[in-house]
């Protein structure tokens, strides 16, 4: 009588704490996964400050010396609009159109975000940013038909020289996406 009126709160109690460890190693594992993403973000960049306000979203750039500066920031603080200077070896710091390639090739390390293993060649975007083309909700999307003149936070220049424009940071990045999809899955 005793063991039979235990034997339903004990398989229970066993349910409710093998829950508890599956729960608690999955939340585990998501918060390594989301530590592992934050340090394949770059932690500086080279921005180019202009003083006389020179206009880039046509993809030209002024070669006026005298006026431009060049600053390295924390990568944390770019905003959509700033111009960075890239080169090889260097992690991107947020999603950015390539608007000039000072080198005759210029590829990038995208296995960190598509798993491709081989480098990917860019060239300097040449859509009309007025119309918004190749960029998140016109055709193709943000990685889609106009992808080759985009460079993603997080992957690595592994060949080349050349200065974007930041379009995206933070959260709203590719990168960021797969984060936000990865916490959310963890709660």
């Amino acid at each position: 009588q005793i063991i039979e009126a235990l034997v339903e709160p004990i398989v229970i109690t066993t349910i409710l704490v093998i829950n508890a460890l599956v729960g608690g190693y999955q939340a585990l594992d998501a918060s390594k996964g989301i530590s592992a993403l934050k340090q394949m973000q770059a932690q500086k960049a080279v921005v180019r400050i202009n003083d006389v306000g020179n206009d880039v979203s046509d993809g030209s750039l002024s070669n006026n010396a005298a006026a431009v500066e060049e600053v390295e920031v924390d990568a944390s603080s770019l905003i959509p609009g700033d111009v960075v200077l890239l080169s090889v070896g260097q992690k991107v710091p947020a999603d950015i159109r390539l608007v000039s390639v000072s080198t005759s090739t210029f590829t990038v390390d995208e296995a960190s975000l598509t798993g491709e293993s081989d480098s990917v060649s860019k060239k300097p975007y040449r859509g009309d940013p007025a119309k918004g083309d190749g960029f998140e909700g016109s055709a193709g999307g943000a990685m889609g038909v106009h992808a080759n003149g985009m460079l993603y936070g997080g992957t690595v220049i592994t060949a080349g020289k050349g200065v974007g424009v930041v379009v995206r940071t933070g959260m709203d990045t590719e990168m960021g996406k797969i984060q936000r999809g990865v916490t959310e899955a963890a709660s």
